[in-house]
């Protein structure tokens, strides 16, 4: 693959970034937008942004639901997005907690925010222009997450479009 063609790139959490963190959300019914998200993911598209969701599943490892439930979320939250011309161009999740009661998912991996390699993974797959590319999450993990993988990072804000705004203006006027 060239790296002439590269672009930047938006990695963001899942629960508690894009969505309301309800606890182990599964269903699309129960998917619920923080204010401005959708604004500013139209945004991100419109500039040829990459958008990656890299989230922490432990729901699955725990038992709360089923990797195909998270399957069919993805599907759902993908086509909805789409027909709101917003593109996601991938959805990396780790399903595997330490403390799992589901055997096969107990285990330590670094595929596990604060572990980076949902983000390692992203980038050798794609042609991220690293610079120009960010993180935005909730927690702790998010932010070590980023720090590992070389990304500029920021804790979610109340405005998630007045946010993306800012980064990017920053990060292009570098």
């Amino acid at each position: 693959m060239q790296k002439i063609f590269k672009r930047p790139a938006v990695f963001l959490d899942r629960d508690g970034t894009i969505n309301y963190d309800k606890g182990y959300t599964y269903k699309f019914s129960e998917f619920k937008f923080r204010p401005n998200v959708l604004k500013g993911l139209k945004y991100l598209t419109k500039k040829k942004y990459y958008i990656f969701i890299v989230t922490n599943q432990a729901g699955i490892a725990k038992g709360k639901f089923k990797l195909k439930d998270l399957y069919k979320l993805n599907r759902q939250l993908i086509k909805y997005l789409n027909r709101k011309k917003i593109t996601i161009n991938q959805i990396q999740f780790c399903p595997y907690h330490p403390k799992a009661i589901i055997k096969k998912y107990k285990k330590k991996t670094n595929y596990r925010k604060p572990g980076n390699l949902m983000i390692k993974k992203i980038l050798n797959n794609w042609n991220v222009d690293l610079k120009k590319s960010f993180m935005i999450g909730d927690k702790k993990s998010d932010k070590i997450a980023a720090k590992k993988s070389k990304l500029y990072f920021q804790y979610v804000k109340t405005n998630f479009y007045k946010q993306v705004l800012k980064i990017t203006n920053k990060i292009n006027n570098y």
